[in-house]
C-alpha cells in the first residue's frame, strides 16, 4: 500500500495533471509523484496493462516540450517492481518553473501547498524570479529619491558619531550611482514601513490600539517604548516559602531580541506589517517574510542567514544588536527553567513568535496585592489547615502582632478569599490553602 504525504503525489493515470504537479514539486520542493495508484493507495490494474515504453517516451517528452526553465536534470523517472511510474523531482533553482503553453503567469505555475497544489500569485511568482536572480531588496534603487534622514542623524548623534556623506556611501544609504538605495529609504523620514502594536482583553477586545510609520530607527524606539511598558513586572508570594519574587512577563532580553530580530529580518519587499500583539497570557510577534535560506530547524540549531545585511550593519552601529544573531538562543535560556516555552513558526510569507507570559500563570503564587497582615493570616492557616478565626488570633496574639477577630475577619472576606477556602461544618471546620 502506497500513502500520499507532503512530498509524494498519488495519481492513477498520466494526465495532464501530472504536468502540473511536476511543476509544483520544482517550484517548492524534492518530492515523488507516485502513477498507477488509487487514492486509498492501492495499484490502479488498468495502468499496468499499459505500453511502458510509451509511457516513458511520454514523460521525457514532457520534460522536454511543455516545461521551462527545461528541467530535465532535475527529474528522474523509472518504473519500480509494482509497476508503478515513480517520478522523482528535486527542487529547481531558475524558479519559476511553468508550462509552456500558459507562460510565466498564475495559470502556468504551480506550487505544492501541504499535499495538494495551487496557482502562484502574481507576487509569488514575482518572487521566485528576484529569488533566482538574487535579487537583493536593499540594494535597489529606491523609487523616491527625495529622501531626509532626522532620525537617523539624531541616532548617530546620540551614539556619539556624526551622520556624514561618506556614511550615506559606505553604508549603502546610496549607491556607487549616487542614487538612493531600498535601505535608504526604509530608514529615512519618508519610510512608508508600518509596524502595529495592540493589547487585548480577556475577549480580544482592543485595549491598546497604536500604529506607527516612518523611519525604522524611530519605529523600533517607539515600538520598543510601547513594549516596555507592556512588559508588566508583578510581585508575588510563594505560598509554600512566603517570599516575595518579582517576575517579569517577558523574562531576559527575550521582547527586545524579538522585536529586534522582527525589524531587521523582515522582507520589506513584501508589503505587508510588522505586528506585535499583546494577549492576556502571550505576546505574538509577526514579520513579513520566511526563513531566509534555511529551514526551521537550521535556525534552531544556530544556523544564521541574513535577508538584510546592510540594515543589520547599521543597527550594529548605532548599538542596537548586541551579540547578534543569539537572540533565539538568549530566547530560549530566559525561559529555560518555565513549562511554557516560546514558540517559533514559519511559512512562507511570514515569521511568528509566541511568547508565553509569565505572569498569566499564577501556579502556587499568590499575587501581591495583599499586605503584610494578610500574608500573616495566610501563612497561619498554611501551616494550620483547618485553623478558624478565634484560633488565627491567638496564633497572632502569641506572635505580638496587635489585631482583633474583625480584621482577621475582613482580610478573609475581603483580601484572602480566592487563596483560601472553609471546609467542614460551621461547628467543626475550618479554614484551607487553595493550592493550584
Amino acid at each position: 500500500m502506497y500513502q500520499e504525504k507532503d512530498n509524494i503525489e498519488l495519481k492513477r493515470e498520466l494526465t495532464d495533471a501530472v504536468k502540473k504537479e511536476i511543476v509544483a514539486f520544482l517550484n517548492t520542493m524534492n518530492g515523488t509523484i507516485l502513477v498507477g495508484v488509487e487514492d486509498d493507495g492501492s495499484i490502479f490494474t488498468p495502468f499496468q496493462e499499459e505500453d511502458k515504453d510509451f509511457i516513458d517516451t511520454k514523460v521525457a517528452n514532457w520534460l522536454q516540450d511543455t516545461i521551462y526553465p527545461l528541467p530535465s536534470h532535475l527529474i528522474k523517472h523509472y518504473f519500480n517492481d509494482d509497476g508503478i511510474l515513480v517520478i522523482e523531482v528535486n527542487e529547481g533553482k531558475d524558479k519559476p518553473y511553468y508550462l509552456i503553453e500558459k507562460g510565466t503567469k498564475p495559470a502556468g505555475v504551480y506550487k505544492r501547498v501541504g499535499r495538494s497544489i495551487r496557482k502562484a500569485n502574481e507576487d509569488e511568482i514575482l518572487r521566485m524570479i528576484m529569488s533566482s536572480k538574487n535579487y537583493i531588496y536593499e540594494s535597489d534603487i529606491s523609487e523616491e529619491q527625495n529622501l531626509s534622514f532626522n532620525a537617523l542623524t539624531r541616532a548617530f548623534t546620540q551614539n556619539g558619531m556624526e551622520f556624514t556623506e561618506r556614511n550615506i556611501f559606505s553604508l549603502g544609504i546610496k549607491n556607487s550611482l549616487d542614487k538612493f538605495t531600498n535601505v535608504g529609504f526604509i530608514l529615512s523620514d519618508q519610510s512608508d514601513v508600518t509596524v502595529k502594536v495592540t493589547e487585548y482583553d480577556k475577549d480580544r477586545n482592543f485595549k491598546l490600539k497604536k500604529q506607527f510609520t516612518g523611519s525604522l530607527i524611530d519605529l523600533f524606539y517607539h515600538v520598543k517604548e510601547q513594549a516596555d511598558r507592556l512588559n508588566d513586572v508583578c510581585a508575588k508570594i510563594d505560598i509554600k516559602s512566603f517570599k516575595r519574587k518579582e517576575i517579569v512577563s517577558y523574562p531576559g532580553a527575550s521582547l527586545r531580541e524579538m522585536i529586534l530580530n522582527a525589524f531587521v529580518h523582515a522582507d520589506y519587499f513584501i508589503r505587508s506589517n510588522i505586528k506585535i500583539e499583546f494577549f492576556e497570557d502571550k505576546c505574538k510577534i509577526t514579520s513579513p517574510g520566511g526563513i531566509f535560506n534555511a529551514s526551521m530547524d537550521e535556525i534552531m540549531k544556530g544556523t544564521q542567514t541574513y535577508r538584510n545585511h546592510k540594515l543589520v550593519n547599521i543597527f550594529d552601529k548605532l548599538g542596537l544588536i548586541e551579540n547578534f544573531g543569539t537572540g533565539i538562543p538568549r530566547t530560549f535560556d530566559a525561559y529555560k527553567n518555565e513549562v511554557i516555552q516560546p514558540v517559533f513558526e514559519a511559512t512562507e510569507n511570514f515569521f511568528y513568535v509566541t511568547l508565553p507570559n509569565l505572569n498569566y500563570s499564577e501556579n502556587d503564587q499568590i499575587n501581591d496585592q495583599i499586605n503584610e497582615l494578610d500574608l500573616i493570616i495566610l501563612k497561619a492557616i498554611y501551616n494550620q489547615p483547618g485553623i478558624k478565626v478565634p484560633d488565627i488570633l491567638r496564633n497572632l496574639t502569641n506572635s505580638d502582632i496587635q489585631v482583633n477577630e474583625n480584621q482577621i475577619r475582613n482580610s478573609i472576606k475581603r483580601k484572602i478569599h480566592k487563596h483560601i477556602e472553609y471546609k467542614g461544618s460551621k461547628k467543626t471546620g475550618g479554614y484551607f490553602i487553595k493550592l493550584k
